[in-house]
């Protein structure tokens, strides 16, 4: 009979549990943090304190946590092995989790977070079809990162949450990956799904909202890829984008249909010339049977029939009439509050002018001088610092630091302003926000809304008063600090809900003037400010 194992109990580490395993034995792992790298090089039952609980709707539950550095901290080189309920997180060096030449194994319910790259599936045999599902996938960020990437045989990819990366791709499937299913994920707020060099993929009811790029990008060299009922909105680049960057072998055999296709910044569809090869038997691309925004149809080559999405195909590939008049997207789940997005001070996306409401378009437009990170000259400045344990829906973002302008002297006023990413409101919704803040010597804050689409900021509903904390009198402020605690020993904290936004694709603008108290007695007199804001999504 097959045996439990049970670490720390039976065993301190989770290798040694696992050298001491016969195939299909089952190993329990208790909560905790275990700095190890681990191979899994048995037919075996991994099972965290997590095991069976959806990684994607969990918060503050007591995991098994395993940490380290190195190429990979869990390695799967066993088939038909189960991966089951840990949080594999903090590689700064290699994978989150790593599948050799192995197939049939689960990787279920894991938090896989903050490594360089998530999930790295390598070819195999496809013998039995492996399966990564309701993991929670986020944040995995490097010049290399990928949520997931996969160039393996047989996969089924379901039910899993990608957020957060910035670098390459949320889903990479590429190098020859064969009979990929990529079904019913949400991907948020992340990177694109991206082929190259694949066979029999199928893309169906995923959900791909404010992509930073294009949401499916298909790179070249790729055969029969079908893309089926998807939703796809709020990307920065394409809905779907057909080129043959990563190879100069035209792809062929792309099916898009049922699919909603609308809010993109720029095209719906953007097939480069000479990328797709339609000659027969090879079939046209059929984008029939798509909604692309708008009850007219899409916008084709810059002719009609429709003011939808456009699609450009200038060498003339695609089909794309009928079209839906209606959007086939069900209503967007949404919980009663649902995480937007964390705004930290920092060096390279807040910007500083020299006052407050210039600083705001300079955030809006996104092109102006960024702010300089300062050290904490003055011992008693208070820190904004998450717990060690954060694992909140923004626990991956990076405290925040002292910033100022890169040189500092008495009397300085100065503004600074940071956006938030666009982000899409569905249905008539409100944001609430906390805003925590610090600065030396006083300042003033205020939170704007703005159409994400006209970069105009928005009057009404409003969201919230001017704050301010101080005197902003540079020369006579200092005076009127009598006794402690003074101003630049203080943090200052806001929450305000808004009134029912419409919906509608928005950013969310915040924004300080800061003011250095001319020198007083000859102390030292350091300038500083630091916050964090927190945007969430209120039904």
């Amino acid at each position: 009979m097959p045996n439990l194992i049970l670490v720390p109990q039976d065993f301190p580490t989770i290798q040694a549990a696992i050298n001491s395993a016969s195939d299909y034995d089952t190993i329990r792992v208790a909560p905790g943090t275990y700095t190890e790298s681990i191979n899994v090089n048995k037919t075996i039952q991994l099972l965290g304190a997590q095991a069976g609980i959806d990684a994607r709707t969990r918060n503050g539950a007591p995991e098994s946590i395993i940490t380290g550095t190195g190429s990979t901290l869990l390695r799967i080189s066993a088939n038909n092995a189960v991966i089951d309920g840990f949080t594999i997180q903090g590689n700064p060096a290699g994978n989150g989790m790593h599948a050799g030449n192995v197939s049939g194994y689960w990787i279920f319910n894991n938090i896989i977070q903050n490594n360089t790259l998530g999930v790295f599936l390598e070819p195999n045999s496809g013998t039995t079809t492996s399966q990564v599902r309701q993991n929670l996938i986020r944040d995995n960020v490097s010049p290399t990162g990928n949520g997931l990437f996969t160039r393996a045989i047989n996969v089924l990819i379901d039910s899993n949450l990608f957020t957060g990366h910035r670098e390459n791709a949320s889903i990479n499937i590429t190098d020859d990956s064969t009979n990929v299913i990529v079904t019913n994920n949400d991907i948020l707020n992340d990177t694109s799904i991206t082929l190259a060099g694949s066979t029999n993929v199928k893309i169906a009811n995923n959900r791909l909202i404010d992509t930073q790029g294009t949401a499916i990008f298909i790179g070249g060299n790729t055969n029969i890829t079908e893309i089926e009922g998807n939703t796809l909105s709020g990307s920065t680049g394409n809905g779907i984008s057909v080129n043959n960057i990563f190879s100069p072998i035209p792809n062929q055999n792309i099916r898009a249909k049922d699919n909603s296709i609308e809010g993109n910044q720029s095209a719906g569809l953007n097939v480069a010339a000479a990328s797709y090869n339609d000659t027969p038997p090879n079939r046209p691309l059929d984008a029939t049977n798509n909604w692309w925004g708008s009850p007219s149809g899409p916008n084709y080559n810059g002719t009609g029939p429709g003011t939808g999405q456009t699609i450009t195909d200038p060498s003339n590939v695609v089909l794309y009439t009928p079209f839906l008049t209606a959007n086939p997207a069900p209503p967007t789940p949404t919980a009663p509050v649902t995480p937007i997005q964390r705004l930290v001070s920092n060096p390279s996306s807040v910007y500083i002018t020299t006052d407050r409401n210039s600083a705001v378009l300079v955030a809006i437009s996104g092109i102006g001088q960024v702010a300089t990170e300062q050290p904490q000259l003055y011992m008693w400045w208070p820190n904004l610092q998450k717990f060690a344990n954060d694992n909140s829906p923004f626990g991956g973002t990076p405290n925040p630091v002292y910033i100022w302008d890169n040189t500092t002297s008495d009397g300085q006023t100065r503004g600074f302003a940071i956006s938030s990413n666009p982000f899409i409101l569905d249905a008539a919704s409100q944001l609430v926000i906390n805003l925590n803040a610090f600065a030396d010597n006083a300042l003033e804050a205020q939170i704007d809304l703005v159409d994400a689409a006209t970069n105009q900021i928005i009057s009404a509903p409003p969201m919230g008063a001017l704050l301010t904390d101080g005197s902003m009198n540079p020369n006579t402020g200092v005076t009127v600090e009598t006794s402690p605690p003074y101003n630049w020993q203080s943090i200052r904290f806001y929450s305000v809900v808004t009134a029912p936004i419409l919906p509608g694709s928005y950013k969310v603008i915040v924004s300080f003037q800061v003011v250095n108290y001319s020198n007083f007695s000859g102390y030292p007199n350091p300038a500083g400010l630091a916050f964090v804001a927190d945007i969430y999504q209120a039904i």
